[in-house]
């Protein structure tokens, strides 16, 4: 029911390299941070339609004195009636404290939408969904790096890209400090129906984050810190298109 492989992210590798440097630094003080999150509510016109989510990919991972979770919408396959609601969600948040420390975590919840008529005559489809998502990164100097995103991605059953759009927030951008990015707003869709035809929409959220501190990771590193930044900067450059 749910389209694999919905979406494709390409990135350019890149590697980040830890050296053990003495720092002052308390262990008990916050010096990198992410928060994001995503909140898609979908509702139509049409007397019952068919939702379902499925969890696509769950991740978190923790090196050092570092903390993280993340959270979302779990599995699902419900009838809606006319203006009923489905949700999807994805979250996620990690800090890293003291003078070592690396945590990555993910949530990509994927999903459809389903409607089918079956009245005897035609009818015209109004279908909105609701977006809000914020993202929230900290680091407090040059040595470390915290990156947040959270998108959404939604494909028509003829394979095209009706709709995607994604916020970021990278350290490495902005430089050290506290930075922020929030928004609410619909995207709408209206289209008519047959007697007989069916239409359906894939969808996902995601949520990433990952925040290392660069002046001393703990031992092991090595290979291991390098596979991991592998896979983070999979996702960090973000998004290709929709693909088949």
């Amino acid at each position: 029911m749910v389209k694999q492989g919905l979406v494709k992210k390409v990135a350019l590798a890149a590697l980040l390299s830890s050296v053990s440097i003495f720092c002052s630094q308390s262990q008990a003080t916050i010096i990198g941070s992410f928060d994001t999150g995503v909140d898609v509510n979908i509702s139509s016109n049409i007397s019952e339609n068919e939702f379902g989510t499925d969890i696509f990919e769950e991740l978190v991972y923790i090196e050092g004195n570092a903390s993280g979770n993340n959270s979302g919408s779990d599995y699902s396959d419900i009838i809606l009636g006319a203006n009923e609601t489905g949700t999807m969600s994805a979250a996620a948040d990690g800090q890293v404290e003291g003078v070592a420390g690396f945590v990555q975590s993910s949530w990509e919840t994927e999903g459809y939408f389903y409607f089918e008529n079956n009245t005897g005559s035609d009818i015209t489809v109004n279908m909105t969904f609701d977006i809000t998502w914020f993202a929230n990164i900290f680091t407090s100097s040059i040595d470390e790096e915290a990156y947040a995103t959270a998108g959404v991605f939604i494909e028509d059953s003829y394979g095209d890209s009706v709709f995607e759009d994604w916020i970021e927030l990278d350290s490495l951008i902005e430089g050290p400090g506290a930075f922020s990015l929030s928004d609410s707003f619909a995207v709408n869709f209206s289209f008519d129906l047959a007697d007989g035809d069916y239409e359906e929409y894939f969808l996902i959220v995601d949520s990433f984050g990952f925040a290392e501190n660069l002046q001393q990771v703990p031992e092991p590193t090595g290979l291991l810190s390098a596979g991991l930044v592998l896979l983070f900067v999979m996702r960090k450059r973000k998004m290709t298109t929709l693909s088949d």
